[in-house]
């Protein structure tokens, strides 16, 4: 990890005092030769764990938030995705994988992804409509045509909640809602 990974995650901006005193004494910090990364002991790592488990839920959430945020501005969505899934945090699980397009979600598993949204449910999915194209899309790829079907028709009804939205945004999402559905009935022929 970094100092910058450490001052966010712990939200303390005197990170890099406290890891350079660590280190000064030997607590099981090592900074890695030629690096700006550091390490835990793995005994330092277990006594961390062991007070992470012991916080409350909520505060344990917020460190795996900010976990999260941490990856997704870096752009490691994968870990990212992880990390708000472990919180509960289902906008931001729904916001990487928009930012994503789904190309990481081809790394994981199928029922891994199918149980994100059943986490997430339809509200929370309906506000994000990208992410609902996105979904779509791996759904059709992994062959879960009535899951696909299901995300279709929340994205139709999210498209006609948002008002916000321009006629080119609701062009682009209902054009390649129609062409992936176009592949599926080509599939039938």
């Amino acid at each position: 990890f970094t100092v910058e990974m450490a001052k966010t995650v712990t939200g303390n901006a005197g990170a890099d005092a406290l890891l350079r005193s660590l280190t000064g004494q030997n607590a099981f910090v090592k900074r890695l030769p030629d690096s700006p990364n550091y390490r835990f002991h793995h005994m330092m790592k277990a006594c961390a764990q062991r007070d992470f488990d012991a916080l409350p839920p909520e505060e344990q959430a917020e460190y795996r938030a900010r976990y999260g945020r941490w990856y997704a501005d870096r752009g490691d969505y994968l870990q990212a995705l992880a990390a708000f899934g472990k919180c509960g945090r289902w906008d931001a699980a729904l916001d990487v994988i928009q930012r994503d397009a789904g190309i990481l979600l081809a790394a994981l598993r199928p029922q891994q992804v199918l149980e994100l949204l059943d986490c997430c449910g339809d509200r929370v999915l309906m506000e994000h409509p990208t992410a609902l194209l996105v979904l779509m899309r791996r759904m059709f790829t992994w062959g879960q045509i009535p899951r696909m079907q299901q995300l279709k028709a929340l994205l139709l009804e999210s498209v006609r909640n948002h008002p916000d939205m321009t006629p080119r945004q609701r062009g682009n999402l209902l054009g390649e809602c129609d062409l992936i559905e176009s592949f599926l009935h080509y599939n039938d022929i």
